[in-house]
């Protein structure tokens, strides 16, 4: 390839036989100037920080630097042009991606050869300098494409292995969380029935029981704990085991109200204030009623978890270019970039309880509907979630429930 590229090149600024010739006279005229080539070269490396941090290795490595630049230099002259010269010198190219040298770096440095190699045949007394020199420019112009042809491709041969590593990587990922999602729903589901029978036990117990009897505080706290267990295996269930939306019309104030309602009764969310805001004439949503209410109750309850006491948590609806937008915003400790960014990611969770299935759960429900979800956060500053559900054009209502189609995806 860097043949062909270099074979093309030589045709459109006319390098052959003749060039070729100008620069094997030069050979011996400027061996005793090159060392110069080389001393100014790397001056100006030293000069410039950009440039000079790519000599990591110390004097060892600079010196086996000039060494390589007198050697190539050398080649210039050499009077051979042909594929095995192109296919050495792409080399160089390669060297400075992987040194991290800037391509900008290739071309003021050339530029710098150039300077000093037009001195050296300028002090040479020749009847056809001007020819002789036209010859050498067109060869470091020559030289100059090679290397950035080669940088090039090995600079995407580097962004393409970087992609495979990091798309293994995710496979690999995926592959556990699948496989620790497998098991935690089998888990969840030889877990559910009992703990229901357990449940059911303890509240027999205890409804025979006076509320003076010492043991009644402790059976309401197993039951709290229990019910708190309960929606953990639940959220385990829903997560590896989704089921499509069953799109009906929602009245979204309605839903809104219904788990405001259920977040009175949650301890986890007493010390705080809600209020929510929507236009008086908000249109119904298509969506799957159940499955809209417990994104909801998900985004409320983690917006009151993170809030101080005493602290508001804020949800404002709205219909913005075709689709309804849903806002949950607290005024909480908020998230790092870091944390931000993996607070999607299933398991993933810096409280001292929970699956850290609360927001993977939203937005499978978001992504099911069609929509999109966004987090934006800063520590000290708070969390706002924003959701996106694009409004579906009414079908045919089908019974009592003014049922929409299902969806396809």
């Amino acid at each position: 390839m860097a043949a062909t590229v270099f074979e093309e090149m030589k045709q459109y600024i006319a390098f052959g036989d003749e060039e070729a010739a100008h620069l094997r006279v030069l050979a011996p005229l400027v061996e005793s100037g090159l060392p110069a080539v080389v001393d100014r070269f790397y001056r100006e490396v030293q000069a410039h920080a950009a440039a000079r941090r790519v000599l990591t290795g110390g004097a060892t490595q600079a010196e086996a630097l000039r060494r390589s630049l007198l050697e190539w230099l050398r080649g210039l002259f050499g009077g051979r042009y042909d594929d095995d010269y192109a296919r050495q010198r792409v080399q160089i190219g390669r060297t400075h991606v992987r040194v991290g040298l800037q391509q900008h770096f290739m071309i003021v440095a050339m530029e710098v050869v150039w300077q000093e190699l037009k001195r050296i045949v300028e002090g040479l007394s020749l009847a056809d300098r001007a020819a002789k020199l036209a010859a050498l420019h067109k060869l470091l112009m020559l030289e100059l494409g090679l290397m950035l042809h080669s940088y090039q491709e090995s600079y995407a041969a580097q962004v393409r292995q970087v992609e495979r590593d990091a798309m293994q990587a995710r496979l690999r990922e995926a592959e556990q969380l699948a496989q620790i999602g497998q098991l935690a729903a089998s888990l969840a589901h030889e877990i559910k029935n009992p703990l229901a029978g357990i449940s059911g036990a303890i509240q027999i117990i205890r409804a025979g029981m006076k509320e003076s009897d010492p043991h009644w505080p402790v059976l309401g706290e197993v039951l709290r704990q229990i019910n708190r267990l309960d929606r953990s295996v639940k959220d385990l269930l829903v997560y590896a085991r989704p089921k499509p939306p069953r799109y009906q019309r929602c009245d979204l104030r309605r839903a809104v109200e219904r788990v405001l309602s259920l977040l009175a009764q949650e301890p986890e969310a007493a010390h705080v204030r809600f209020e929510y805001q929507m236009p008086a004439d908000m249109p119904a949503l298509a969506a799957d009623e159940h499955q809209l209410e417990q994104l909801l109750m998900n985004l409320l309850l983690n917006a009151a978890q993170a809030s101080p006491a005493g602290g508001l948590v804020r949800l404002t609806a709205a219909v913005r270019d075709g689709s309804v937008q849903i806002v949950v915003e607290d005024r909480g400790c908020g998230m790092s970039v870091e944390v931000a960014r993996r607070a999607l990611e299933p398991f993933f969770t810096t409280k001292a309880r929970g699956t850290g299935l609360g927001l993977p759960i939203c937005r499978k429900i978001v992504e099911a509907h069609g929509g999109r979800l966004s987090i934006r956060s800063a520590p000290g500053e708070g969390t706002e979630v924003t959701v996106e559900l694009r409004q579906r054009p009414p079908a045919t209502l089908v019974g009592s429930d003014d049922e929409y189609p299902r969806s396809d995806r």
